[in-house]
């Protein structure tokens, strides 16, 4: 599990702006706050502009955003959200304690994704943006596509962390256990993250067992559930961990087993869940309906052996996008291997920039290098 890191193209400073969001969008004279949003490079009305969003759970892992290899052909503006909004956090706290329900309200990807619409009207006015997401805010910018489809020309979107789909369809779940190792949930989450195939050749049983000593060994120097420190205290982290629980629940009941990533999650935000066991708040999830209404291009990447999603997955939302290119990686969902390529970070570049021969150049050489997954074989999953 050897990491080797490409860094986002950026010039000599990061430049960071506030913009100014309403406190919480349900209410229509909400005061305002500031969150703060970085331009990965330098800002350029006549290109295209694409959106990132750091996202607290996949802060949990290692920072896909910092992983890019990017050109220069577009701006980049990483969104970094209320999560660090300090006046929000301040605000769920009544008389010493924690209101989970209010904090649910106010850091929820719904109005994450109303940010978003705001920093959009403000940068860019009447033009679409191109939205970039993995993993949970991949989820979090397809809630934003649910709710403004119109103002999105194209989305690249890798690893989406569906549980809702893998639920709904009654797809398998990736069971990762080992009769002579006893892995706790949180370890055998992250090892889920973190796992990868990446030779069509390879025994995967022996290879995954390999894998997992690999992991073993380096998860001292790695970053997840496992290892993270103050859990409790992170706000948005229990919020979105509670979206992902939600997304879940419908697999744990009395006829399945335990769900052990249900477990996991729920654990994670057990305060808020408990909350919402007592009182049956609403929340929000993708209207996957309104996905139909999007008529830009999406690029939906997935790692054929993800094992924090059934890959299958991938294919059933794919169906909801008109224009889809939809392609699966022999990897897993970290793209431990897939990042190491250029070539894959030169098909990234070309599906931003929409260039059609650095596309059909790009997926020639990851052809060649073996990662495009062409068919499904059942048994291997």
């Amino acid at each position: 599990m050897r990491l080797v890191l490409f860094f986002v193209f950026v010039s000599a400073s990061l430049q960071a702006q506030s913009f100014s969001v309403p406190y919480n969008h349900l209410l229509p004279d909400s005061r305002k706050i500031e969150i703060q949003v970085e331009y990965l490079n330098e800002f350029d009305s006549e290109r295209e502009t694409v959106f990132l969003l750091e996202d607290a759970f996949d802060e949990l892992y290692l920072p896909f955003n910092e992983l890019l290899d990017l050109t220069a052909s577009s701006n980049f503006v990483l969104i970094k959200g209320r999560k660090d909004n300090e006046e929000l956090k301040r605000g769920v706290m009544h008389s010493g304690s924690l209101d989970y329900q209010l904090a649910y309200t106010l850091f929820n990807q719904d109005q994450v994704a109303r940010d978003i619409e705001v920093i959009r009207q403000e940068l860019l006015g009447k033009e679409q943006v191109i939205l970039f997401g993995y993993s949970s805010a991949a989820m979090v910018l397809q809630h934003y596509l649910s709710l403004f489809p119109q103002h999105v020309k194209r989305m690249i979107s890798v690893n989406p962390l569906v549980f809702d789909i893998q639920k709904n369809l009654g797809f398998p779940l990736s069971e990762i256990s080992f009769s002579d190792l006893k892995l706790s949930g949180e370890q055998s989450f992250d090892f889920s993250y973190y796992a990868h195939f990446f030779n069509d050749n390879l025994n995967r049983k022996s290879h995954l067992k390999s894998n997992l000593m690999e992991f073993l060994t380096y998860q001292g120097v790695l970053t997840g559930i496992a290892t993270a420190d103050n859990v409790e205290g992170n706000i948005p982290l229990m919020v979105r961990s509670f979206e992902h629980a939600i997304a879940l629940s419908g697999l744990q009941d009395s006829v399945q087993k335990s769900n052990p990533r249900f477990e996991v999650l729920k654990e994670l935000s057990k305060p808020l869940w408990s909350t919402y066991q007592n009182s049956s708040f609403d929340f929000y999830g993708t209207n996957y309906d309104r996905l139909l209404e999007f008529k830009g291009k999406m690029i939906l990447i997935g790692g054929a052996f993800d094992h924090m999603i059934y890959s299958k997955s991938y294919d059933v939302l794919a169906e909801y996008y008109a224009n889809c290119t939809l392609m699966l990686l022999h990897d897993g969902h970290g793209l431990q291997q897939a990042l190491k390529l250029p070539s894959f970070h030169e098909l990234l570049n070309a599906f931003i920039s929409n260039d059609t021969a650095g596309k059909i150049s790009a997926y020639k050489k990851l052809s060649e290098e073996n990662f495009i997954f062409q068919k499904y074989y059942e048994g291997e999953f």
